[in-house]
């Protein structure tokens, strides 16, 4: 058993067989990339949203009428590096030999600034456009447009995934870009996907924003428990162990069926398995994890106002329900007006979220934490 690799996989991206479902979701990005509609794609950290968007790209990849830009904001820290680093990622996309790519963009989509190509040392080519301070507003409008005039030009379509979209706001191209992309039309779909969700409700919800209404809403949903267990079931048949469904129901609930903390507590249980997964197992597994995360929780915890805690505290006593009902307001010792605030505040925070009018806490792990401080 132990030359075994652990079948359950958290903490990064996920590819190939530790990939969950997810099927309808892909089928339906497929669809509205087809159809070159624009999309906002949101989901809590540690939902699985980036794994899923690079199923889709990679299923898009192996269809020769695709080219797939995919674009992670979060490193980005100004308008030149996201000139440099979009430049090279389409070079890459559209063209995979260097001897094709100077002509490409010089010749083909008139690029003005010089390219550079550099290569690392197992070979692999990297390229750059050299650009003045004064020619940089034209340039970021020059390479916003390439996925368009590639896609007409050679008959394409071109997918633009912007990761971690709320980082925008920091780099103050806000306007030029929806300026840029709203007479790209149907040749790019573009999909923006972000895990801060008070930001992302203002850039596309406020009337005074470019993005206004600019996206169908693409909402991921937790996936479901019959899709979980199939999965799981699978894993550990395929290690010579077994899991009794009841198990895998109680994880479930547990994690609220985030993919995330689903394949974290199951790595566990896992480990603690020789044969059969049995109640101990699942007990101390819990009691592991929370552990193990003791000291995040506990730097979390510290960093909160006195009314933050309190309103934690009262979410996890009300189930995170009618928490604006005169009955539970008197019992917490909070004003409505205090509890809007501090929630408010946690969400901008990512530890807790709303949805269908119950609140919760994003990491479910971390309310097993807190009834036992």
């Amino acid at each position: 058993m132990s030359n075994i690799i652990n079948p359950f996989y958290f903490g990064n991206e996920v590819y190939g067989d530790d990939f969950c479902n997810r099927v309808v979701e892909i089928q339906e990005l497929k669809n509205d990339v087809a159809s070159g509609q624009n999309l906002l794609l949101y989901a809590p950290r540690r939902f699985g949203k980036t794994s899923l968007l690079k199923k889709l790209k990679q299923d898009l990849q192996s269809d020769d009428e695709y080219k797939i830009i995919y674009v992670d904001l979060f490193s980005i820290s100004n308008i030149d590096e996201f000139i440099q680093k979009y430049f090279n990622l389409m070079v890459n996309s559209f063209e995979t030999r260097s001897s094709k790519v100077i002509e490409l963009f010089k010749t083909i989509l008139k690029i003005r600034p010089n390219i550079n190509m550099t290569f690392d040392s197992v070979g692999e080519v990297s390229y750059s456009l050299s650009i003045s301070k004064k020619e940089q507003t034209q340039t970021l409008e020059d390479v916003l447009n390439l996925p368009f005039i590639y896609a007409k030009k050679f008959n394409k379509k071109a997918v633009v995934i912007f990761d971690e979209f709320q980082e925008i706001e920091q780099l103050e191209f806000e306007k030029k870009l929806r300026s840029v992309i709203q007479t790209h039309s149907r040749e790019v779909s573009y999909i923006f996907s972000g895990s801060k969700k008070s930001i992302l409700t203002q850039i596309f919800n406020d009337k005074s924003r470019a993005f206004y209404k600019s996206v169908k809403y693409f909402n991921i949903n937790e996936i479901l428990l019959e899709d979980w267990t199939a999965f799981i079931k699978l894993k550990f048949d395929n290690t010579n162990k077994n899991i009794d469904i009841k198990y895998i129901e109680q994880i479930y609930n547990i994690t609220n069926g985030f993919p995330y903390y689903m394949q974290q507590i199951m790595s566990v249980v896992w480990d603690s398995t020789l044969k059969l997964v049995n109640d101990d197992i699942v007990v101390k597994s819990l009691r592991l994890i929370i552990e193990r995360e003791y000291d995040l929780y506990s730097l979390i915890w510290t960093q909160l106002t006195p009314n933050q805690k309190n309103s934690l505290k009262y979410i996890i006593t009300c189930d995170g329900k009618s928490l604006y009902s005169n009955d539970n307001l008197n019992q917490s010792g909070l004003s409505a007006t205090t509890l809007k605030s501090t929630l408010e505040a946690l969400i901008k925070k990512d530890i807790c979220d709303k949805k269908n009018d119950k609140y919760y806490l994003i990491d479910p792990f971390m309310k097993y934490w807190l009834e036992n401080l």
